[in-house]
C-alpha cells in the first residue's frame, strides 16, 4: 500500500489488543465487558479469528499507521 502522506511504499503488519480494537469519538472509560456501545467502531479487518489483532500498514518516514477496517 502507498502512503497516502508520502506515497511511499507501507509496511504491513499487526495492531494488537488484548480485548479487541474499537475506535470511539471519546476517550472512554474502558471495561472487559464493554456492554455500552453506540458510536463504537470494531476495526476488526480479518487478521485474525478474535478481533484484538487488526492488519495496519505503517509509514515509518510519516509516523502513520493505518487500518483498513472493511472485511
Amino acid at each position: 500500500m502507498k502512503c497516502p502522506y508520502c506515497d511511499k511504499e507501507m509496511t504491513l503488519g499487526y495492531i494488537q489488543s488484548r480485548d479487541g480494537v474499537v475506535w470511539t469519538p471519546k476517550a472512554r472509560f474502558v471495561s472487559a465487558l464493554n456492554l455500552y456501545r453506540k458510536g463504537i467502531t470494531d476495526l476488526a479487518n480479518g487478521a485474525a479469528e478474535r478481533s484484538g489483532t487488526v492488519y495496519a500498514y505503517k509509514c515509518d518516514d510519516c509516523k502513520k499507521v493505518i487500518i483498513d477496517y472493511s472485511k
